[in-house]
């Protein structure tokens, strides 16, 4: 099979021939793969390799892009696919001389905008028939119930992709001002959230803002006044015309929050720049390294949300995804929770015996498949080789 490539089961290649043979073929399309790593071996390149097949979108969040770029090329990588997101610069590291850009217009707005783009679009290609809402604001409050809000249901369950009916419901209705209070039970953007002092769920207002503007043919806005994730019993959202001045002002108190958190900021960018994934081209996805994002995040809720956006990125665009961790630096239950969410799980240790370095992988899971049984031992330098000859018991 060539390497960057699927063959018909959906399988991709690692890059590393004999770890393919070993994995009979490669990695499933589609795999989340948890890579514990000792940091005294040589996981570079093997990142470096890794991310040479097909496209590469590479979170870097312990040097700039630049010196991975450097150092791949001196091994002789292939870069030019390779796209970085740059978490170390702009949360990790302070440029004297080029200052990482503030979020003035911040991360939260930016994924309410998407969220808002992405409604509209669904829902103008759904092409209704025009008199669908024909003189709305004429309509009783119970066939605002009855058509909107079942029609509105329906495609916001198509929107975030789920099998079952999304439960919600329009609890405020003005149809003559067109404003309208929704309260969504069971909402899957924070539903794992909890101690937040303020609303987080940007992307659900922005598909509402977005659905109604193109349901009612009139630019909406909306923002949270209840969250799940700040201790309500439900999410709510107020949805009113864009130009009403009390809307507008909510919605502006709403992109900032008082209490912005760096690790909330962080994840936030994170889950945005997960759109960047190439959806038609084999694509990889590379977090150097995951334990950043444990450390600062801290909070095994917050480290699950965003555990779960990157695992259901990976999943719905076919690609693979690698995560980075250090072995035996984080507590039991966050590096549990990462490896039982993970399809595969690569373990990465050194063995030195006087003036040898032996480095040692055990593939101990492949969801799926059947996992090799044996540690094996790797030859490291500019390229990852399998000494399958040497395999470890």
């Amino acid at each position: 099979m060539k390497q960057g490539t699927d063959d018909k089961s959906g399988i991709k290649s690692t890059g590393v021939e004999l770890l393919d043979n070993a994995l009979g073929g490669g990695i499933p399309a589609g795999s989340m793969v948890c890579c514990l790593i000792n940091p005294k071996s040589m996981a570079e390149v093997l990142i470096h390799q890794f991310a040479s097949v097909g496209n590469a979108l590479y979170f870097t969040t312990e040097r700039k892009p630049e010196r991975i770029l450097n150092n791949a090329e001196q091994l002789g990588f292939e870069t030019k696919n390779l796209s970085f997101i740059d978490i170390y610069s702009k949360f990790n590291y302070e440029d004297k001389e080029r200052q990482p850009p503030t979020f003035n217009k911040n991360l939260y707005e930016l994924s309410y905008t998407n969220a808002k783009n992405d409604a509209l679009l669904f829902t103008k290609s759904i092409k209704l028939p025009k008199d669908t809402l024909w003189k709305f604001e004429f309509w009783t409050k119970d066939k605002v119930v009855d058509v909107l809000g079942d029609l509105s249901s329906k495609i916001f369950t198509k929107l975030l992709r789920t099998k079952d009916k999304t439960s919600f419901e329009f609890s405020e209705i003005d149809p003559e001002n067109k404003r309208f209070t929704i309260d969504l039970s069971n909402c899957v953007e924070c539903e794992e959230l909890s101690d937040f002092k303020e609303e987080v769920c940007y992307y659900h207002a922005g598909l509402f803002a977005g659905l109604l503007s193109s349901l009612l043919d009139t630019e909406m806005s909306a923002y949270e006044s209840e969250c799940h994730a700040a201790g309500g019993q439900k999410c709510r959202f107020i949805v009113g015309q864009a130009e009403d001045k009390e809307i507008q002002e909510k919605v502006n108190n709403f992109f900032n929050p008082k209490s912005l958190q760096k690790e909330d900021e962080i994840s936030l960018f994170t889950e945005h720049s997960l759109k960047l994934v190439d959806t038609k081209n084999d694509s990889r996805i590379i977090f150097d390294n995951f334990s950043f994002y444990i450390d600062i995040i801290g909070k095994q809720d917050k480290i699950r949300r965003l555990l779960n956006h990157i695992y259901e990125t990976t999943s719905n665009t076919k690609s693979i995804c690698y995560l980075y961790i250090f072995k035996d630096t984080h507590s039991k239950e966050i590096e549990n929770m990462i490896v039982n969410k993970s399809d595969v799980v690569f373990d990465l240790d050194v063995n030195i015996s006087g003036d040898e370095i032996i480095n040692l992988l055990m593939v101990s899971k492949t969801r799926g498949m059947i996992a090799p049984t044996k540690r094996m031992k790797l030859h490291i330098k500019n390229r990852v080789m399998l000494d399958t000859s040497q395999e470890v018991v």
